[in-house]
């Protein structure tokens, strides 16, 4: 079941929230949502499980929450993975630190009890964290636990890196032979994965660290975070099996819960091409349409020849408003993609010049066909366009103005032009006729009726 919203109990009152977005992190997931008075709440998992939801007025800088926000893999609240994680889990509790203490150290070792309570720096006071982290090194010591009071300094340095105590005590000769042995992250991996998962999320663009992180991921079940560490790598151009990724969102989502990864994707740049190309034939094969064109103006490809059509197809019929915010880039696209084929480019520009025009003016819709024209591609509509130029200073030529803003499926714009040619030619019928048509094609039926009705009365 995908949810829309997750509850959380405050002292036996239910709140109902709203996810903003999820930010991945190390072992720790992190919903943020806001209430209906937009008050913002972190929601914590640690790994799969729920640990708290806790009220937030400000975030610290440096605390954990401020660094995951900031460096960790975030999903928006209508995410798939998001809705997923919300499926699983629909309700959150709010305890305080002290209860959240006891109920982690009855499920978790004194080791993982501390790394716990550090991921809620932002929201108590540092002195009860660092108490807790010094009495279970100091435990672990008192019994001869060498590696684990080790492995507790590391989670100490991490959450207080300028802390001289854990500086002093790493420090000692007890502790060099473990240095030695953190220094190979394959064996980190398998002896100390917590600490292996707090220090690959910030080295997640060296190749042997993010292989290493996939597979102990995949190996611990945690297909979610898998999917996420794949997703994002893949975003950023970092060498990783794309197939894989398909393979999985394949096998934990529906369609529709695929096509939305999918539509998603299509919205990042420079994409490894295989990852590209299985991304668009996916796309095309499902027809979204808007994603295609997404998808092809922020990456570099060029579909085979038994694609074309259906790109073609994809501008002919995406979303006009899914083409103004690729004005920089689509020129360069549809020259990339039909070069060879410049018969197939007249349409497409049509589509996309009229998507421009509440954006753009003329001058920079001549400037943006001029790349089609340092490659000798010369199209017709560079004349409409020069000569709307001419007519804007016409003012006895508004009518054909208007009509070709009609062209150009710009029907408010043409309203100007028709009413300004109906006042200087109050003989003439057409542009009566037209702003009838206008009107009613912009569904005021009552406007329409007026021009229609004083258009019969010119008849006569």
């Amino acid at each position: 079941m995908n949810r829309e919203t997750v509850t959380l109990m405050v002292n036996k009152k239910t709140i109902d929230l709203k996810p903003q977005q999820m930010v991945l992190y190390r072992s720790c997931k992190i919903i943020e949502a806001v209430d209906e008075s937009e008050t913002y709440y972190y929601l914590y998992m640690y790994k799969d499980k729920p640990l708290n939801g806790v009220r937030a007025t400000q975030i610290k800088l440096g605390s954990f929450l401020h660094r995951a926000l900031a460096n960790g893999i975030s999903f928006s609240g209508t995410h798939p993975l998001t809705k997923l994680v919300l499926s699983d889990h629909p309700s959150f509790r709010s305890i305080s630190f002290n209860q959240l203490y006891k109920k982690t150290a009855a499920s978790h070792s004194p080791l993982d009890t501390a790394y716990i309570l550090t991921l809620f720096d932002s929201f108590t006071a540092n002195e009860a964290i660092h108490k807790l982290l010094k009495n279970t090194y100091y435990n672990y010591r008192r019994n001869g636990q060498m590696l684990l009071a080790y492995k507790t300094l590391n989670v100490f340095a991490d959450f207080a890196p300028m802390d001289t105590f854990t500086r002093d005590m790493q420090g000692q000769l007890d502790f060099q032979k473990y240095q030695q042995r953190y220094a190979d992250m394959k064996k980190i991996a398998v002896s100390d994965p917590q600490h292996f998962e707090r220090v690959s999320f910030d080295r997640l663009t060296e190749p042997d660290i993010s292989r290493l992180l996939i597979n102990n991921l995949h190996e611990h079940g945690r297909f979610i975070d898998e999917i996420a560490v794949r997703l994002h790598l893949l975003t950023i151009g970092a060498s990783v099996e794309d197939s894989t990724f398909f393979e999985l969102i394949e096998q934990h989502f529906g369609q529709e819960q695929q096509l939305q990864f999918y539509r998603e994707l299509s919205y990042s740049a420079d994409l490894p091409e295989s990852l590209s190309n299985q991304l668009l034939k996916r796309l095309l094969k499902h027809q979204q349409t808007d994603a295609v064109v997404q998808l092809l103006a922020l990456n570099n490809i060029q579909p085979p020849a038994n694609q074309k059509q259906a790109v073609v197809d994809c501008f002919a019929k995406a979303n006009l408003s899914t083409f103004p915010p690729l004005f920089s880039r689509l020129n360069h696209t549809l020259l990339h993609l039909f070069s060879e084929q410049p018969q197939l480019l007249e349409p497409i520009v049509i589509r996309c010049i009229s998507a421009f025009f509440q954006d753009y003016t003329l001058d920079s819709l001549k400037q943006w066909l001029s790349p089609f024209q340092q490659k000798g591609i010369h199209l017709p509509i560079e004349q409409k366009l020069n000569k709307m130029q001419k007519l804007e200073e016409d003012p006895e030529q508004q009518g054909t103005l208007g009509e070709l803003y009609l062209y150009f499926h710009q029907p408010e714009k043409s309203i100007d032009c028709f009413k300004w040619e109906m006042e200087l030619k109050p003989e003439d019928p057409k542009p009566v006729q037209l702003l009838s048509k206008v009107y009613l094609s912009l569904g005021n039926k009552d406007e329409a009726a007026v021009y229609q009705q004083l258009y019969l009365q010119m008849q006569r």
